[in-house]
């Protein structure tokens, strides 16, 4: 992707219309992209500083039933760009073979779900709303969730600083901003587990819970389940530190 691709899609990103794939590709860029990033940041201050100023009318209970009735009978959009599925050439796909036979499916599998919430941590995406009241952030997402999530409760003068919606995988996720009094930051990444495996370097327990640390360049990463849900918190704070946080929300 070409910074002129991403020009013609900024708005859409920005609203939250993009998923899956094209998302995916969006962010990649922007990871590398300091001038597509800094737009993009820019557009969304521009429209959480409207949305915070302006009252949202309420749709009437028909208008929205009849647009979900007419969604539900559209045909699935094309990818919006395409080559992503084109075959690769065939020594891509017998080293791709090879590197799955070497490493097995279940830590590859690990390995980009942890590879996700590094790279959006490093990346500081915008967020699709931004506030301290963790209560009104984790409404938000209600209806765009397939799963009922709360913000987890950290403590210590943690508070909320904004959420996401993403995806992991092909369902919908939910991506959560802290800031701590010492001024480090903390993402959650709250998903459906299904078909997601949950290993790293270091298998911890506490309180009878497991919990996988691993530590990357300048962040350490926590996964853990919790009450039906999957969860993966990244900070710049050591594996110790962060597992003593994670453990605070448990049952909150």
């Amino acid at each position: 992707m070409i910074c002129a691709e991403v020009d013609t899609c900024v708005q859409t990103y920005v609203d939250g219309e993009l998923a899956g794939v094209d998302r995916e590709v969006v962010e990649r860029h922007l990871v590398g992209c300091p001038a597509c990033a800094g737009r993009v940041r820019l557009e969304a201050r521009f429209k959480a500083a409207v949305r915070a100023h302006l009252p949202r009318p309420e749709v009437p209970l028909a208008f929205r039933l009849r647009i979900e009735k007419s969604l539900a009978t559209q045909p699935i959009a094309p990818l919006r760009w395409p080559w992503l599925s084109y075959p690769r050439l065939v020594p891509a796909a017998a080293a791709l073979v090879l590197l799955v036979g070497i490493t097995g499916t279940v830590r590859e599998s690990q390995s980009g779900l942890l590879q996700q919430a590094q790279r959006s941590y490093r990346a500081e995406m915008p967020m699709d709303i931004t506030g301290s009241d963790c209560g009104s952030i984790a409404s938000w997402f209600r209806g765009r969730l397939d799963f009922s999530m709360h913000a987890p409760a950290l403590g210590g003068g943690a508070t909320c600083q904004g959420g996401r919606l993403v995806n992991v995988g092909e369902r919908p996720a939910a991506y959560l901003i802290y800031r701590m009094q010492t001024g480090h930051r903390v993402a959650f990444l709250v998903f459906d587990p299904r078909d997601q495996s949950f290993e790293a370097p270091e298998r911890r327990v506490v309180n009878g819970r497991e919990i996988y640390v691993e530590a990357g360049p300048g962040i350490s990463t926590a996964t853990y389940r919790d009450r039906g849900l999957g969860y993966v918190v990244t900070s710049d704070i050591d594996e110790d530190a962060l597992t003593r946080l994670v453990t605070t929300s448990f049952g909150r």
